[in-house]
C-alpha cells in the first residue's frame, strides 16, 4: 500500500466518520436505538436535534477544522500559531450558517478573541476540550517520520484555541496514533501504545490544567475491551466508565477503546463511534481517521465517500496529494 492511499484513507474515515456520527452527536445509546437502530449509513437529522438544519452527510467542524489546519500547513510543511488562526478563522466565515450548532465552547472563545486581534499564542489558554484532537490529524499525516518535529508542530496547531496541557495531550495522543498508523509496520497495539506516548509528552506543554490523565483511561479503556463479552458491552462499558464527553480523558480515551474492540477496522470503528453516544461525530472522526490511516482508501464504501463529498463540497483525494507532496517536499 502506497503513502497517498494511507493519506486518503486517513482523510475519508475522518470525513465520514464525522458525518456518520453527526445526526447523533449528543444522544444517549438508548436515544439512538429508539430514533435509528443501529446507524450504519447517513441518516437524516431528527426534526428535535441541533443539527436539524444539517442535510445527511454533511461533515461537522472535526473535518472542516482539520482540513482547515492541512490549508494552514504550507508546502514546505511548515505550520506556525499564526497560520492556524488565519485559516481557522477563513473556515469559520465559510461555516458561518452552521456554525452556532457545530463549533465547541473552546474554539467559539479562542475565535472571537482572534477576531479582536489578540495573539493566537495567547487566545487558548483557557481551551481544556477535544477540539485540538482530531486537528491533529493533518500534523500527523505530514510529520509521521519526524518524531521531534511531530511534537513542536501540534503544539502550534493547538495555541489558538487549545493552549493548555490537558488540550495538548489529546491532540498528541491523536497526532501520535496518525503517525504511527502511517507505518506499514505497526499494529493497532502499536499504534494505540503511541497515542499514550503522545498522551504523556503532549501534557508537558501549554498551560498547565488539571485533567485525569489521558493516556490512564486510555488503560482503562483496554481493559474494558478485553475484559467484556461482546461489542454491544464493550460500548455501554466504555461509555459508562470511560465516558463520552468532550473532555479529552472521555471522548479521546473512548477513541482507542473504539478501534481496539474494532481490531482497526475502520468501518466498525466509525459505527462504532456513531453508536456509542455522547461526542459521536468526533469519536468516530477519529477512530475512522486512524484506522483508516491503517488499512487505506479500499475498506470505505464509495457510495458514502461520494455522497460526503458532494455534500460538503469535498475532493479528499486532492487534498491527499497536497499532503503527500508536502511530504516529498520535506523529504519524508
Amino acid at each position: 500500500m502506497n503513502l497517498k492511499d494511507k493519506i486518503h484513507g486517513c482523510l475519508a474515515g475522518l470525513a465520514i466518520g464525522d458525518a456518520l456520527g453527526n445526526p447523533t452527536e449528543f444522544l444517549t445509546p438508548q436515544m439512538i436505538r429508539d430514533e435509528y437502530g443501529w446507524v450504519d449509513r447517513f441518516v437524516p437529522v431528527a426534526s428535535w436535534h441541533p443539527h436539524h438544519i444539517m442535510l445527511p452527510g454533511s461533515i461537522t467542524d472535526d473535518t472542516g477544522q482539520a482540513l482547515a489546519i492541512a490549508h494552514a500547513i504550507s508546502e514546505d510543511g511548515n505550520l506556525t500559531a499564526e497560520s492556524v488562526a488565519w485559516h481557522l478563522l477563513k473556515w469559520a466565515d465559510e461555516a458561518r450558517e452552521a456554525l452556532p450548532v457545530i463549533l465547541g465552547p473552546s474554539t467559539r472563545k479562542a475565535l472571537d478573541r482572534l477576531r479582536e486581534g489578540d495573539s493566537p499564542r495567547l487566545t487558548g489558554a483557557n481551551g481544556t476540550t477535544n477540539g485540538a484532537a482530531f486537528r491533529a490529524v493533518p500534523v500527523g499525516l505530514v510529520n509521521f517520520d519526524q518524531r521531534d518535529r511531530l511534537l513542536e508542530q501540534i503544539v502550534e496547531a493547538c495555541l489558538p484555541t487549545h493552549g493548555t496541557t490537558t488540550a495538548i495531550s489529546g491532540a498528541a495522543a491523536v497526532g501520535f496514533a496518525v503517525s504511527a498508523a502511517i507505518r506499514e509496520e505497526n499494529s493497532v497495539d502499536d499504534v494505540i501504545a503511541a497515542a499514550c506516548e503522545g498522551a504523556t509528552q503532549g501534557r508537558e506543554f501549554g498551560k498547565w490544567h488539571w485533567a485525569t490523565p489521558l493516556e490512564k483511561r486510555i488503560e482503562l479503556a483496554m481493559k474494558i475491551v478485553a475484559s467484556a463479552g461482546n461489542p454491544a458491552q464493550v460500548l455501554a462499558d466504555l461509555y459508562a466508565y470511560v465516558g463520552v464527553d468532550m473532555l479529552v480523558a472521555e471522548s479521546v480515551a473512548a477513541v482507542f477503546g473504539v478501534i481496539k474492540l474494532a481490531d482497526g477496522d475502520p468501518v466498525k470503528a466509525m459505527q462504532y463511534g456513531a453508536n456509542i453516544g455522547g461526542d459521536t461525530d468526533t469519536i468516530a472522526a477519529i477512530a475512522g481517521a486512524i484506522c483508516g490511516a491503517i488499512h487505506g482508501i479500499s475498506p470505505f464504501d464509495t457510495e458514502m465517500l461520494a455522497q460526503v463529498e458532494k455534500v460538503n463540497q469535498l475532493n479528499l483525494e486532492a487534498e491527499a496529494d497536497r499532503l503527500e507532496s508536502i511530504i516529498g517536499m520535506k523529504g519524508g
